[in-house]
């Protein structure tokens, strides 16, 4: 019993581990495990099969055959690596190869710190991953290389971006070959620049650009734009219907989601789009370069961690006698080209242990998702959804998780102690769930509700919401899992793939008692993703034996709820989630009783948290009794 405890303590560890995605993710509670990445990913030999080969627009290539009556090919390059003077630049399409290539090993991800969401081995804090990155991943069932001709229909493509705050992350990390063999779907996941190299906005890359592409900062954008033009150009190949494509992605992925509905350069290249626990958010540029912005930028040795405060740490390593107001006159001084070959010569290692060094969390902070009046437009996307012409308007699947906040909560001191030293426990229960519920609610608002209120009063095809709920993870005397992490942040994925032995190891979530339950929703969360890949309406599932999805009303059930059929299945029902709303219960609440604490709470949630600052009204926060704290202080709440 004792062995079996600690085993299963160990997997507890990991998953709360995830900490470390919350935190790149709305920066939250930092990061208090780094767990092993051992265990996630298929390691079997994989063996060339050479009836997948095929050929596309780069040569020919051969894949292997995988789980569930497929055939998978990983690791094809979709562009040229963006090294060198292909750094901080738009992709480049990949060159074509001459002989066969072997598509069996996975991509290297993208540089990123250590942690259970980049792929690969690594100590805390060291530097992982590769400049050259950007490959995608495909899954086809094996009946769909006889897609190819004229005779028979094209099957839906599933296009995942993965997760990780647009911070860290891997298109490895969840395998789709359980969705496209039972599905009848193409599933092709996908590798894209993150952090520092992926969003970097700064004068002399606008300066010293050729193109507005390459001047954009939207660099990471720009590569989820270019594996969707490869799906767009060699798909067919696979068996995929180029005009039917599905974009979907989990946190910062459904954040892109929402990106490529706003940027003018992907219209035409996807059909659906399904944004889970995502926001509509978008980054102003003067936001984005400002030594002296207060929401998005973490102090670092007395400037800010934005691309001047980069650049300045890079110049302070090199000069070190440099005083601070030095620093700044010679960014201000230096040619744009000069400032930018320097930055290109410093490995990506130097830049990233920089910023974390001289950061006060150990994490790189920088904008993202960047309104540069091109790749993006200037208006926000929640303005830009008032009118169906303004951006890419197609079937629209939201969601979010009950408990999103628990996952980032259940590690903070602040929230919690460790019975024993060991097992964690919220100090006091009813404050927990309560700035649990502000939280996820606001983040169901943001990234659900006013989006689909906006929407649906145009022109615009419908939207479809949903919010996961399933929280039956084990409870007992050392650890309550169900109260502790209840249906947290990024719990559904492994739901939609169908896969709880890959991906991310939900450790002790999972036992035999609570198999039969979420293999059941799980099939039926598949059923409803293909649906909508299939038909742009998840209404009955694939198999037409679901509950039936409608669409969203603004009267009446609005949103389609999952969970075990012991805790009422599938069912559509009325839950909303509104920002007015939460301001009106923020301002009265009973729970929240210091003052300090109540205007936190409206500075965390509007300004500076993970949804949309369009709601930030600074006259209702002095309204709120709050001109005693400055809204900054609360930055890293």
């Amino acid at each position: 019993m004792i062995k079996k405890i600690l085993l299963g303590l160990v997997a507890v560890i990991f998953v709360l581990g995830l900490s470390g995605f919350a935190y790149v993710a709305i920066n939250q509670s930092p990061q208090l495990f780094e767990p092993s990445v051992a265990g996630l990913y298929h390691t079997d030999e994989r063996t060339i099969d050479a009836n997948s080969e095929l050929t596309i627009n780069t040569g020919n290539i051969v894949g292997f055959a995988d789980s569930y009556d497929t055939y998978a090919w990983i690791g094809i390059p979709y562009a040229q690596p963006p090294v060198n003077e292909l750094r901080w630049r738009a992709p480049q399409a990949a060159k074509p190869w001459q002989s066969t290539f072997e598509a069996t090993e996975y991509g290297k991800p993208c540089i990123q710190l250590s942690g259970p969401l980049a792929g690969v081995e690594g100590e805390k804090g060291q530097v992982v991953g590769n400049e050259d990155c950007l490959s995608l991943n495909v899954w086809a069932p094996k009946t769909a290389l006889s897609n190819s001709g004229n005779n028979r229909k094209k099957l839906p493509v599933m296009y995942w971006i993965h997760g990780g705050g647009n911070d860290s992350g891997t298109g490895m990390l969840f395998q789709g070959h359980h969705l496209a063999g039972e599905k009848e779907v193409i599933v092709v996941t996908i590798n894209y620049r993150v952090g520092l190299l992926g969003w970097f906005s700064h004068e002399a890359i606008r300066a010293t650009a050729s193109n507005l592409e390459d001047a954009s900062g939207n660099f990471g954008t720009l590569d989820i734009i270019q594996g969707l033009k490869w799906v767009q150009q060699n798909i067919a190949q696979f068996g995929g219907d180029p005009d039917n494509v599905t974009i979907f992605g989990e946190s910062a992925g459904g954040r892109n989601v929402y990106s490529m509905l706003a940027s003018p350069l992907a219209k035409g290249l996807f059909h659906r789009a399904i944004s889970q626990s995502g926001t509509p958010d978008t980054t102003l540029l003067t936001l984005a370069e400002d030594f002296d912005d207060k929401k998005l930028i973490e102090p670092i040795s007395g400037l800010k961690n934005s691309s001047n405060g980069l650049i300045s740490l890079v110049i302070a390593d090199r000069e070190p006698s440099l005083s601070e107001d030095q620093v700044r006159h010679k960014i201000a001084t230096t040619e744009p080209s000069e400032l930018l070959a320097m930055l290109r010569t410093v490995s990506p290692e130097k830049l990233m242990t920089l910023a974390v060094n001289n950061g006060s969390s150990g994490y790189i902070q920088i904008a993202r998702v960047l309104r540069d009046g091109y790749v993006l437009p200037k208006a926000s996307t929640l303005e830009l959804f008032e009118s169906s012409d303004n951006y890419n308007s197609v079937p629209l699947m939201l969601g979010s998780n009950r408990d999103e906040q628990k996952l980032f909560m259940a590690r903070n001191p602040r929230y919690v102690d460790n019975f024993l030293g060991i097992f964690p426990r919220p100090k006091n229960k009813a404050f927990y769930n309560r700035v649990s519920k502000y939280v996820s609610d606001n983040w169901k608002a943001g990234a659900v509700d006013e989006p689909a209120k906006i929407i649906s009063g145009t022109d615009a095809p419908k939207v479809f919401a949903y919010r996961f709920d399933w929280d039956e993870s084990p409870a007992n005397l050392l650890i309550d899992l169900p109260t502790l992490l209840g249906a947290a942040h990024a719990f559904e994925i492994n739901f939609v793939f169908g896969d709880f032995e890959g991906g991310i190891d939900m450790g002790p979530l999972l036992d035999k008692s609570n198999a039969p339950g979420r293999e059941e929703l799980a099939r039926s969360m598949m059923d409803y993703w293909a649906a909508f890949a299939h038909h742009g309406d998840p209404g009955k599932g694939l198999s037409g034996q679901q509950a039936n999805w409608s669409a969203w009303s603004d009267t009446g059930a609005n949103v389609m709820l999952f969970d075990t059929m012991a805790d009422g299945g599938r069912r559509m029902q009325e839950v909303r989630n509104n920002v007015a709303d939460i301001k009106a219960d923020l301002a009265v609440d009973t729970i929240l009783t210091d003052q300090r604490e109540r205007c936190e709470a409206y500075a965390a949630l509007f300004l500076h948290g993970y949804q949309s600052s369009d709601f930030w009204v600074p006259a209702e926060y002095s309204k709120l009794g709050c001109d005693a704290y400055p809204a900054g202080e609360f930055r890293d709440s």
